[in-house]
């Protein structure tokens, strides 16, 4: 029973690669393990408001995974691409967080009701 789970989660995992590759959204949001981290702590702050400035996103990713300079590039690249913008703090203007924009939450929440329906299959085959 367990390897007939691994081998569906594999067959499902590069079934989809095709179609996350030509998707603009998910190219950008797998390109490095960053990109995913930097993405999913933005989704977190935009769904549960923990107020993520520049240098709260450097303290929880860790620098193996991405230097600070790292970290500044990919969420420049999100703005570019408009998945991610920021807003200056009221009561500090040097301090800036950074949220989703609706376009982002639109495809993000588009990636994740397809992700819920993929492992929904997995579990069907429990």
């Amino acid at each position: 029973m367990k390897k007939d789970i691994i081998k569906e989660f594999i067959k499902i995992s590069i079934d989809s690669w095709s179609d996350e590759l030509n998707n603009s959204f998910t190219r950008n949001l797998f390109k490095s393990i960053a990109h995913w981290n930097i993405f999913l702590l933005i989704a977190e702050n935009t769904f549960f408001s923990k107020n993520y400035s520049f240098e709260k996103l450097c303290r929880l990713i860790n620098p193996s995974v991405a230097s600070r300079a790292t970290i500044q590039r990919i969420l420049s690249e999100l703005i570019d691409l408009k998945f991610i913008e920021k807003k200056i703090n009221v009561s500090d203007s040097r301090v800036k967080y950074f949220y989703l924009t609706d376009e982002g939450i639109n495809l993000f929440s588009q990636y994740v009701e397809n992700e819920m329906k993929t492992f929904k299959s997995l579990r069907d085959v429990l």
